[in-house]
Formats: structure tokens, sequence, C-alpha cells
């Protein structure tokens, strides 16, 4: 376990790697979601019930042969629901891995957010792909979070 789990901003939290995977969530973790193109959105990880989190770390892999950019956040309760970033976007370079450990992330804590603007905010962690501004598949993430007991 890390250093700011065990003792620094996040301590005595519960570290997860709970990832899950495709527009029903279904669970694949702990493990790698590769985005889809099937939907402008993929289901990195799924808010527990009556708990909050921050991600640690995102680690990446792109698979396809061309760069490609990622927006992390999560999503509003629209009827038409709307990524809501939460991360800086990220670029993907074909056949290099990235990623950001905690020290790198935002203090960014997820949560169901019934207050924001304007329907509320369902509080999972999300991903978009894409690729010359085209929603794009192929991208292999697997991220890390910190729940609060």
């Amino acid at each position: 376990m890390s250093y700011l789990i065990t003792q620094g901003r996040y301590a005595g939290l519960i570290a997860k790697s709970n990832n899950r995977s495709g527009a029903a969530g279904a669970a694949v973790g702990p493990g790698i979601v590769t985005t889809t193109a099937v939907v402008a959105t993929d289901i990195i990880h799924l808010i527990p019930v009556g708990r909050s989190f921050y991600v640690t770390k995102i680690v990446w892999y792109q698979v396809t042969g061309v760069n490609m950019t990622l927006i992390f956040g999560t999503l509003s309760n629209a009827g038409v629901p709307a990524m809501v970033q939460m991360f800086p976007t990220l670029l993907a370079l074909s056949g290099i891995p990235g990623g950001l450990g905690e020290e790198d992330l935002a203090g960014v804590e997820f949560m169901v957010n019934s207050q924001a603007t304007p329907l509320g905010w369902d509080g999972s962690l999300w991903v978009e792909s894409y690729a010359a501004g085209v929603i794009a598949a192929g991208v292999q993430i697997s991220v890390e979070v910190a729940e609060k007991p």
C-alpha cells in the first residue's frame, strides 16, 4: 500500500482496484478496462453505495496505432448524461504506456452530488477516448482508488 494511503492525504482509506467495464458496468476487476466506441463514455469505477472515493493511480496503454486523448470525470444526471471533467485531458501515445500517481492527481472526491447543476452527478468514474476528435476504442485503463470507509 502506498505512503499517501497509509500516512499521507488519504490516510485511513481503503485501497481498491475494482474496475468496471462496458455500458452496463459489468465487473472485470481488479483489472483492465478497454475503452469502446459503442458509447461515448465507459465506466471505470462504480461508486460504492454510501461511500465516496479518490483516484490515487491511473495507468493506460494505447494499442490501436493512433494517439488518443482521454477525459476522466463523472456524469451529470441530465436526460442525456454529459461528462463532467474532473482531471486535465490526457494524451495516450500509441504503444507507450502512461500513468499518473497519487502525487500527480488532484485530490478530487468522487461522490453522488445532488446539488451540482443542473441535475446532479452520478459520482462514478467514467472515461471518454477520442482519436482526432472522434470517439474511439482501444485504450486499456486501470485505476486504483481510495474509498472512504
